[in-house]
């Protein structure tokens, strides 16, 4: 199986010898306007814009990266080789021919270390700054007139940025932070592995959902806000009892998110009737439910990933359905709740992180604590799980299900040394071009690389 090795990183170690795995890979140390005494001690975190502009003329395709430092938010371009990462509808049989063969030679001698050359040496100056905050995650919104994208401070604080103002035009202000809280002191879990706070937007971008801690109580909470009207203004607040952290937040559609908790339970919720949960869903057998996502592109597909390594595929309908369904119980006791596939990482590497395709209807990358990143494919899953291959799906063992949808491996720079803060935020798929991603390590390495994922490159000698 296709896997990646660390000597092929672009923070100039030696490179694996043709055949190159990589489309392409590019990486470059920033360096900034103002003095930054030690860069390990500022936590970071990553997020594309989904704008992209193609150069015919040049062959280049220009997107940027947002990347955030303590509390400086900056805006980074890459321009990319064109017929790496763009395809154009309006060759011909030929023509597309051609580009097959031009992307496999790309593919086989990958342009490394292009990408930044634009800010190459250009000390960068911050975009956005939340002052007196350190972000520990951003969202981009794609199509909000109002705003550019949301960063989260540590302490759960929400500011909105727009393009050409420096300072936050809507805040939603927390005082009781993660440092001081119940959650933080008593927790199982440690602050560095598992964030205390999250948010995520509805698809139609109108409703932030943001989770946190409530302070020394046993009782989380989460905050439904406007995006529309009135961005910024809560709408209704949840408690969520007998819970000290809701760590991960996750919208499927316009009204329809779930919240994880440190009890290893899944809340699905409805923003428009969020005073109790709809359904729910348990996981009290393979470790510390420690984060999931939900599929953009299919909207009832969700991943959970566990501290012991092991990750779940789901459907949220058959999850509701054996909640709210009797036949699905046995003797009075809890539903029966089944997954569609089970994976692990290698080793036991907990999963902190876990990022659907927004390009693709089976594809999503998990990150492990040890801040490798994993990509996965689903299609030889859903392949058998149809009609015909009901008992069949039954009987895939799971060495052959692993083999079979674990597609990339990525290491490189300092991503597999542990640091005081996670890895959580720290990778990101681009919205637009399906399988780039951007990374960001403790030592500030910035890396943008694309898989090269063609089955003719599949068993020569490659295994994960």
């Amino acid at each position: 199986m296709v896997r990646s090795k660390s000597n092929q990183s672009a923070s100039g170690t030696r490179r694996k010898p043709t055949p190159s795995l990589y489309q392409h890979i590019s990486s470059f140390k920033p360096q900034f306007s103002t003095r930054v005494d030690d860069v390990l001690h500022f936590s970071k975190t990553v997020a594309w814009r989904s704008e992209i502009i193609p150069d015919k003329s040049k062959g280049t395709l220009t997107t940027s990266l947002l990347y955030s430092q303590g509390s400086d938010i900056y805006e980074i371009d890459a321009s990319l080789p064109l017929k790496t990462f763009y395809d154009d509808d309006d060759d011909d049989e030929k023509n597309d021919a051609d580009d097959a063969k031009a992307k496999s030679t790309a593919a086989l001698n990958p342009e490394y270390g292009d990408a930044f050359c634009g800010v190459e040496g250009k000390p960068l100056r911050p975009k956005w700054i939340y002052q007196g905050e350190t972000v520990a995650k951003m969202q981009y919104l794609e199509s909000s007139d109002d705003s550019t994208a949301i960063a989260m401070s540590k302490n759960g604080s929400l500011a909105w940025f727009r393009d050409e103002i420096k300072v936050p035009v809507h805040i939603v202000q927390e005082m009781m932070g993660p440092a001081t809280s119940y959650a933080s002191i008593h927790s199982l879990t440690r602050p560095d592995s598992l964030a205390v706070a999250d948010f995520d937007v509805s698809t139609n971008m109108d409703t932030v959902v943001k989770s946190q801690s409530n302070g020394y109580e046993e009782d989380s909470i989460l905050k439904i806000i406007d995006n529309s009207d009135r961005p910024g203004d809560v709408l209704r607040t949840v408690h969520v009892p007998g819970t000290t952290v809701a760590h991960s937040v996750r919208f499927f559609n316009n009204h329809l998110f779930a919240s994880c908790s440190d009890d290893n339970i899944l809340r699905f919720w409805d923003t428009r009737t969020a005073e109790k949960p709809l359904w729910i869903l348990s996981e009290p057998q393979n470790g510390r439910l420690a984060s999931f996502d939900s599929s953009q592109v299919t909207e009832n597909l969700f991943v959970t990933g566990f501290s012991t390594g092991v990750i779940k595929l789901w459907d949220a309908r058959a999850v509701q359905l054996a909640t709210t369904d009797l036949t699905h119980r046995q003797n009075g006791e809890e539903p029966i709740q089944n997954e569609i596939a089970k994976l692990f990482h290698s080793g036991g590497d907990s999963v902190v992180d876990i990022l659907f395709s927004q390009t693709s209807a089976t594809e999503f990358v998990t990150v492990g604590g040890t801040g490798n990143v994993y990509h996965w494919d689903m299609e030889y899953s859903f392949s058998r799980n149809d009609d015909d291959n009901e008992d069949e799906i039954q009987a895939a063992a799971p060495k052959e299900l692993q083999g079979q949808c674990l597609k990339f491996f990525h290491t490189g720079g300092t991503r597999r040394s542990s640091n005081q803060f996670g890895k959580r935020n720290t990778v990101a798929l681009h919205p637009v071009i399906n399988d780039f991603v951007g990374t960001v390590d403790s030592d500030s390495l910035v890396t943008a690389y694309k898989p090269f994922l063609a089955s003719d490159f599949i068993g020569r000698g490659y295994d994960h």
